[in-house]
This record gives C-alpha cells, sequence and structure tokens, in this order.
C-alpha cells in the first residue's frame, strides 16, 4: 500500500498515482485519498493533468488507464511552451561549427532544431521527420533522416541501429527527450520501439544530453530507455523542485537549470 504523501510535490503524488494505475487497472479516487492523505478535490486536480497528459482516463469514481498513452506531437507541442525553449536555447549553445549532431524526435528537441539555423558544417541524424523538413533547406547543415517504421503520433521513425542507417556513425553530441522520468531517474517511454530507438541515438554519441521540462520528474511509464546517471548533461527548467534537482546530480549528471 502507498504511505501519506500529504504536502509532497505534485509530480510526486501524480507518480504514484500512474504506479497504482499500472498496478491495478483501475483505482478509485476515495482509495487514493486515503492511501495519499489528501482530499478527493486534490485527487480528482490530479486527475485532469494525468487526463490532459493522455496517461489516464476517467471512469465513474476513479481513473483506468488510457486506450491512448502516446500523446501526439502536436498536444505535446503546446504543453510548457517557455520552458521548452529556455531549454532549447541552453541546448543550442552547447553545439558548434562542425559538429554530428544526432536529434530525437520530442518537441523540446525540435525547439532546439528551429535554434540551429545560425550553425554551420553541421551533420544531423534524426529520426524527427518535422526535424527533418525544418532543416532540410537551411544553408549549412546537411540532415539525414533515418530510416525505419514511421510513428505518425510522434512523427518520427523507429527501428533498430541497422534499419535505421546509424550503425557504425558517431556523433559529438546526442540530444534526447523524455515520456517522463520516473523515481528511479529512469527516462521511461510508453512504447517499447520508442524506448529502444532511443537508447539507439544515444548509443552512437560521445556525449548525451536530456532535455526534459520539469513536468516530466516523477512520473511514470512502461519502458525504460537508460538512466539519468548515463547521461552527461540534464537540461531543465526552474520549476524543479529542489529534492529532485538533488536527486539528479546525486546520480553523476550535469545539472542545467534555465
Amino acid at each position: 500500500m502507498l504511505s501519506s504523501m500529504s504536502g509532497v510535490h505534485a509530480s510526486q503524488r501524480r507518480a504514484a498515482i500512474l504506479t497504482a494505475v499500472f498496478e491495478q487497472g483501475t483505482v478509485l479516487t476515495r482509495d487514493l485519498a486515503a492511501m495519499l492523505g489528501v482530499s478527493d478535490v486534490t485527487i480528482r486536480g490530479d486527475f485532469d493533468a494525468l487526463e490532459k497528459q493522455g496517461r489516464v482516463a476517467r471512469v465513474h469514481g476513479g481513473v483506468t488507464m488510457s486506450e491512448t498513452p502516446l500523446m501526439g506531437f502536436d498536444a505535446r507541442s503546446s504543453q510548457n511552451v517557455e520552458a521548452k525553449q529556455r531549454i532549447a536555447a541552453a541546448a543550442a549553445r552547447m553545439v558548434t561549427d562542425g559538429m554530428t549532431v544526432v536529434l530525437d524526435s520530442g518537441s523540446t528537441v525540435f525547439e532546439l532544431a528551429r535554434l540551429l539555423s545560425a550553425s554551420n558544417d553541421l551533420v544531423v541524424f534524426t529520426p524527427g521527420i518535422n526535424i527533418a523538413l525544418a532543416l532540410m533547406d537551411v544553408d549549412g547543415i546537411q540532415v539525414r533522416l533515418l530510416g525505419g517504421r514511421t510513428v505518425s503520433r510522434i512523427m518520427a521513425t523507429v527501428g533498430s541501429p541497422r534499419q535505421q542507417g546509424i550503425e557504425g556513425e558517431i556523433g559529438h553530441v546526442a540530444f534526447l527527450g523524455a515520456g517522463a522520468i520516473d523515481s528511479d531517474q529512469d527516462v521511461v517511454e510508453g512504447s517499447l520501439d520508442i524506448a529502444e530507438s532511443k537508447r539507439t541515438l544515444a548509443a552512437v554519441a560521445r556525449r548525451r544530453v536530456l532535455l526534459a521540462d520539469s513536468s516530466k520528474w516523477a512520473s511514470y511509464d512502461r519502458h525504460k530507455v537508460m538512466n539519468v546517471a548515463d547521461f552527461n548533461t540534464v537540461v531543465t527548467d526552474d520549476g524543479m523542485p529542489e529534492e529532485l534537482r538533488a536527486a539528479i546530480r546525486a546520480t553523476g549528471a550535469e545539472l542545467i537549470v534555465v
């Protein structure tokens, strides 16, 4: 049974709710309120937030697992826009002329891609169809859209290293987003294919940078990508609670808060 979490940050409480949903399938408002030591009103507010993220579906008296766990790119792009732009600007300062850069397909990484037009002599590997389209006519940038199976909801391709055509390549830096980061500091995704493709991108880079706004932390999903400790640098926004900042630093990753 979950211990009382009265007074903790909302992201931690919502992570506990998602854990209960994944373990039980359906959970009731009154049961969660009792287990977490908060009011029914607070729990219903958490439900509203999680439903907007596409992580749960409302049922009478509670919530169940969403039938569409993957949130589409357009929906993700409309969330936490200002924070994502600040994170992208910090990441763009890590890119220098002549680099080979690996870009994930997430909405924060897309904001980074839009800032690369001032760079010269870049090679960009990406599974992101929208990222490739945004960069394909930019002078000084050579874009390689990775192969594999297309996933329309995330506007990206997924597949093995050979299918994606990245086997044997070396990147100076890979910028990855996250569906969520759980309480064990594992980056997780709702799709096994997406998780495996993210690992493929990370494996070819000499430096790995995680771009994730503070809402992604203390959340939950099905498939592990890699631990935060496997990243060289984490860039997030100033909405991150201090206890979570300490947990990130404890992994050994460099933390940049913007």
